[in-house]
């Protein structure tokens, strides 16, 4: 279970750098991992160690994305920040 999570979440992190559509894709099959963990499985137990490594690495993936949503929306004003000073 942890090496699949493990996997999800690395292919999550490369599709940022590919398309939109790669992220929801990526993120539709995390969710589909993360909603076939069975509590109740001793197989699909993790131990602490993995679940902290899994968290370190949704956080990672949550700031790359919130920098990049930044940038994304911070960009018309630079451009027009920029534009105004050439005139």
């Amino acid at each position: 279970m942890y090496e699949t999570i493990k996997s999800s979440l690395k292919s999550l992190e490369h599709s940022f750098m590919l398309s939109s559509k790669e992220v929801l894709e990526d993120t539709k099959k995390l969710n589909t991992v993360l909603d076939n963990i069975d509590v109740n499985n001793a197989n699909s137990k993790l131990s602490n160690s993995e679940v902290i490594e899994i968290t370190n690495s949704i956080e990672k993936l949550s700031i790359k994305n919130e920098y990049k949503l930044n940038l994304i929306s911070d960009f018309p004003e630079y451009f027009y920040n920029k534009n105004q000073i050439k005139k």
